[in-house]
């Protein structure tokens, strides 16, 4: 299901508390169940109905069993059609036997019920006007499987069922359940009864129902294995826009199969609610809202689809293993624009999500989780979601696309109608492919947060006939103390030609140091360049990518926080920009009232022609998901650190600024490649100010009623912004001369305080604070 923007990351104790881990499942197994919604009455939000479970015990001489069936009212209940004992209390359904039963034996239990169906805020049984619908999962309940609100089941991710569905509605409406229709019974009293059958095992979660005002639009996919139905239900004033919606959806079913093997189930369905998404089985329930005659949800249906393969077929066991559910139908939400779109797409998707992940999951979630045994009050965050889709995405880099592939549609097949555990993909794909895979799941899936890795130093020798090439690495980590081992990370060579040659590099540990031979024949030169993962297929902790400048132009590199602007550029560059996301090596001596970001820095690396001019720009924020670690008050005045390479001291570089202490850009004046990092001198101890002389210019009246008047020593070109105190420009003008006279514009609240700055060429000659009165 596709994680909704109301997402709740912290519940009540309460909730907790009241939590029912009752482990039915490990005493009894549900084979089949047949449900009978015998009266759906939407205006008074109340069903009717009864459901006969088949089960067998798991131990023996089982003298009772339990069902879980939540807020409705229990009737009656009968073993093999005998009428029994039960009690009803706090959602178990408690049986008790004639006679004890075991292992092999057979049970059926009908039990009659009704009643006004749970709901939370998303998930549950809904009632929206003359429509009903379910949705399997909750995200506030805990434990969050509803097939609960309107069935006794056996209500985990583990026990899986068939199902035939039986619902009687006025003969006007459909009912739609999951699987394929059997048959449509006139009862001959203005009802109808739909008979849907569910073949393959599934969790009670994924068992769906929608009754309502339908209309049915219908199409078939020609698949590997069979010609497969496609039934999309929506209400009718949806009915036009069904075609634009899903244009693309046979063309993504190709996508799956090519990649994951066939379709799993016997018909495509979609099915429009007031709200969802869910990847019910064969029967998504698909929010009205997204169907609307266009594509821009399609990555959401994208998503739903991909579960039949990653969630239906093969479920994760426990909630604490929702990545292998929902980790992976992200990653495809991702993955399918490569195929449908474009390579470019795909890698900007996956970057932007990525970067989500760095930036903002933590924060959203509460903490650093790995994607593995991550509490139930974050089952459905973002670590499961985004930070999943970028460690599947990993994995495939990793294996490399072959083998990748070949292993994921094999482990669909091997584990197909099963639900598993991280470790058993771990060692599935052990045994598969030969891969000791421990290293790699001990750091990606096993532990919380992202390994970082990055090139510390390298020596190029010329040989007779091939380029020696050492490379020495090191490795932190963001969000735990742990180094990952077995890692395996693609290193690129980039002769002066700007071929590229690739390469792999093993290590393991906080430091590497791994020895390349090239072939002189394969490179122009001597590589003037060597990249670690330059096309983005391990999400560790940077986001990067790179250029080629063959004239002077601004440039931001996507997701980095960083421009160049290229002022002279007679040849060509090759520039690539990292933000890594993890604290910068330490000053080698300490400087009192100076402090280094704790969060994150740049490299700038590539190729730089030697006329080449060109400035840096980069971004800093006090917001506490940027750099409100290291920015925290005014007195922080805010500077850009440089060293060439790790052997090197930090040390300042002639750059302007542009903003305020809190939020705003430094411009490094001469771009050379290297590190950078944000640091602040602390101005109660240095005695630094931000406040730059103004011999050059005088700003007045100081405060003001709404003009200002600028009076320059000398004739010049000169630019003027005006700062909120929150960073937001005001206005920003251009002007020549000596004399200037500025307006608050009249929108403004004129009772606040602006930031003036005023630069001449690039230099900021002044900065001052003016209060504006009423």
């Amino acid at each position: 299901m596709k994680r909704t923007l109301f997402l709740i990351a912290i519940l009540s104790i309460f909730q907790l508390l009241n939590a029912q881990e009752n482990g039915i499942g490990d005493t009894i197994h549900a084979i089949h169940y047949n449900i009978h919604l015998t009266e759906v009455n939407t205006s008074a939000k109340t069903i009717s109905a009864f459901t006969e479970v088949k089960l067998t015990p798991l131990v023996n001489n089982l003298d009772h069993i339990s069902l879980e069936l939540k807020s409705l009212l229990v009737d009656s209940v009968f073993v093999d059609d005998v009428a029994v004992i039960f009690t009803h209390q706090n959602e178990i359904l408690r049986i008790q036997l004639a006679s004890t039963i075991s292992e092999n034996d057979t049970i059926t239990v009908k039990a009659f019920y009704h009643g006004q169906p749970f709901h939370e805020g998303w998930g549950g049984f809904h009632f929206n006007g003359n429509y009903s619908f379910n949705l399997g999962v909750g995200f506030q309940s805990i434990p969050h499987n509803l097939g609960k609100t309107w069935f006794p089941c056996i209500d985990d991710f583990t026990d899986r069922a068939n199902y035939d569905l039986f619902v009687t509605v006025g003969d006007t409406l459909k009912a739609i359940g999951g699987g394929m229709l059997v048959e449509i019974t006139d009862n001959g009293n203005s009802t109808k009864t739909w008979h849907w059958r569910l073949s393959h095992d599934i969790p009670t979660y994924l068992q769906s129902v929608m009754t309502g005002n339908y209309i049915l639009y219908q199409d078939e996919f020609y698949g590997m294995a069979d010609t497969v139905p496609i039934t999309i239900y929506t209400i009718p004033s949806d009915t036009g826009n069904v075609a634009g919606s899903f244009v693309n959806l046979k063309d993504i079913l190709q996508f799956f199969e090519t990649h994951f093997g066939p379709y799993p189930f016997g018909r495509v369905g979609y099915t429009g609610t007031a709200i969802g998404a869910m990847e019910h089985a064969a029967n998504i329930s698909y929010p009205n809202s997204a169907i609307n005659g266009g594509t821009n949800r399609e990555s959401l249906y994208t998503h739903e689809l991909s579960h039949m393969w990653f969630g239906d077929k093969v479920t994760c066991s426990t909630a604490e293993d929702m990545w292998l559910n929902e980790g992976w139908a992200t990653f495809c939400e991702l993955y399918y624009l490569e195929e449908l779109y474009s390579h470019e797409d795909f890698i900007t998707a996956m970057r932007e999500r990525h970067k989500k992940v760095l930036k903002e999951t933590h924060f959203i979630d509460d903490g650093y989780w790995a994607v593995s045994n991550i509490p139930q009050i974050v089952t459905y965050g973002s670590t499961a979601y985004d930070k999943g889709s970028t460690v599947a995405n990993t994995l495939r880099g990793y294996l490399g696309d072959s083998i990748f592939f070949d292993a994921m549609t094999t482990y669909i097949n091997h584990f197909a109608w099963q639900s598993i555990s991280s470790a058993q993909m771990r060692d599935f794909l052990t045994d598969y492919t030969g891969i000791d895979m421990t290293g790699f799941f001990d750091a990606w899936v096993f532990t919380e947060g992202t390994p970082h890795f990055s090139i510390d130093s390298t020596h190029v020798t010329e040989g007779d006939a091939s380029y020696k090439i050492d490379i020495w690495l090191k490795q932190k980590y963001k969000g735990a103390d742990f180094l990952a081992d077995d890692n395996v990370l693609p290193v690129f060579f980039v002769d002066e030609q700007f071929n590229i040659y690739s390469d792999t590099i093993h290590f393991s540990g906080m430091t590497g140091h791994s020895v390349k031979y090239i072939d002189m024949e394969t490179l122009s030169s001597a590589p003037k360049a060597v990249l670690l993962d330059l096309y983005e297929t391990i999400n560790d902790a940077t986001i990067d990518n790179f250029k080629l400048f063959t004239e002077a132009e601004e440039y931001i590199f996507p997701e980095t926080y960083f421009k160049i602007i290229i002022d002279q550029l007679n040849d060509v560059a090759f520039i690539r920009s990292t933000n890594s996301w993890i604290a910068p090596d330490s000053l080698k001596s300490a400087v009192e009232g100076l402090r280094l970001s704790d969060y994150r820095h740049w490299k700038v690396e590539g190729i730089f022609p030697e006329n080449m001019q060109a400035r840096g720009r980069f971004y800093y924020d006090n917001n506490a998901q940027l750099d409100g670690g290291l920015i925290t008050s005014n007195v922080d005045s805010v500077r850009i650190l440089y060293r060439s390479s790790p052997a090197e001291e930090w040390h300042d570089v002639p750059q302007t600024h542009v903003g305020i202490w809190s939020v705003g850009h430094i411009f490094v004046d001469d771009l050379q490649p290297g590190e950078y990092t944000l640091a602040v001198w602390d101005k109660h101890i240095v005695g630094k100010t931000e406040t730059i002389s103004n011999q050059k210019v005088k700003i007045y009246p100081n405060p003001s009623k709404g003009k200002l008047q600028f009076e320059f020593a000398e004739k010049g070109d000169y630019s003027l912004s005006f700062y909120q105190t929150s960073g937001a420009l005001i206005d920003s003008i251009n002007m020549s001369g000596k004399r200037k006279t500025w307006r608050l514009p009249k929108n403004f609240d004129s009772s606040e305080i602006v930031l003036v700055q005023v630069f001449q060429g690039y230099e900021l000659i002044a900065t001052e604070k003016i209060v504006f009165l009423p």
